[in-house]
């Protein structure tokens, strides 16, 4: 989390899921009073057990904000250690409270703008319910399909056999589910650097998230996405490669416009984050 600048006002916010549990976050805005004579409200979806303001955001908003964007950066079901326990097919309902809460505010133009995790969610909102209520998508730093293909590489750090090992992770994840003890916590390996990263997750909260069955796969929405989308993704990251884009891009409908424009930076946007401001501000003036 960044200091927020003096010329933005950040806001503690609460909103409601559609199916009825309280959330908060945050409302940043500037004396800007429009944007560009509309009232144009952004919702921002973090990453991978990420927070509110956390890395890849507040940096994107607030340049936003000082031009009249109402920027509104949400906790959800899965924020934090939230994600331990969550149900990725669930977390479409906290999406559309963040939606009601900025058209409740007065916001005629909507968008959704994803990072990581949070890009595979807005793609699943918009996918899984064609929301009338929102105008475009931003899917930054965006995964392909973070379920089978990307989880399958975790296993590398420990197994010669990565495909294997997944495959048994997996089935050993069923065995709880199906022994009624979801509940218990599996550790999914994962590299960082030399060393090895274990991801304490629910079983049935991975097979939510990681399990071929699992709903959490960009390129498996966008098919059905029919408004305007602009995906940013990043040079320089071991998890995630430009070329994901330009397949995510791939399998929108022909009628929908869709923008790839790539940002030379991390997986956060570290040094790039008025770069990426600034695309996003182009494309909320196209809508």
């Amino acid at each position: 989390m960044q200091p927020t600048p003096e010329d933005i006002t950040l806001r503690g916010i609460n909103y409601e899921s559609d199916d009825g549990i309280e959330f908060d976050g945050f409302e940043l805005t500037s004396d800007v009073p429009s944007f560009d004579g509309r009232d144009v409200g952004v919702l921002f979806l973090h990453g991978l057990r990420g927070f509110a303001l956390g890395a890849g955001i507040s940096p994107v908003a607030h340049p936003l904000a000082r031009a009249g964007v109402r920027c509104l950066t949400i906790n959800k079901r899965n924020s934090g250690k939230g994600y331990v326990t969550s149900d990725f097919g669930e977390i479409d309902h906290d999406v559309r409270g963040g939606v009601e809460w900025l058209l409740e505010r007065g916001c005629d133009d909507v968008v959704i703008w994803g990072r990581s995790l949070g890009a595979t969610e807005a793609a699943y909102y918009q996918g899984k319910r064609n929301d009338d209520d929102v105008d475009g998508l931003v899917l930054a730093a965006p995964f392909a399909d973070i379920r089978e293909r990307s989880t399958r590489g975790y296993f590398e750090a420990v197994s010669d056999d990565p495909d294997e090992a997944y495959e048994s992770f997996v089935a050993r994840a069923r065995d709880l589910v199906d022994d009624g003890r979801g509940t218990e916590i599996v550790a999914l390996p994962r590299p960082v650097g030399d060393g090895i990263e274990y991801i304490p997750m629910t079983a049935e909260a991975f097979l939510s998230y990681r399990s071929p069955d699992s709903a959490c796969a960009t390129i498996d929405w966008t098919p059905e996405i029919d408004v305007p989308s602009l995906l940013l993704p990043h040079a320089s990251d071991r998890n995630v490669t430009p070329e994901e884009a330009t397949e995510i891009a791939e399998t929108y409908p022909d009628s929908t416009t869709v923008d790839v424009h790539p940002v030379e930076a991390d997986h956060f946007f570290t040094g790039a984050e008025s770069e990426v401001a600034g695309v996003t501000a182009d494309f909320l003036r196209s809508l």
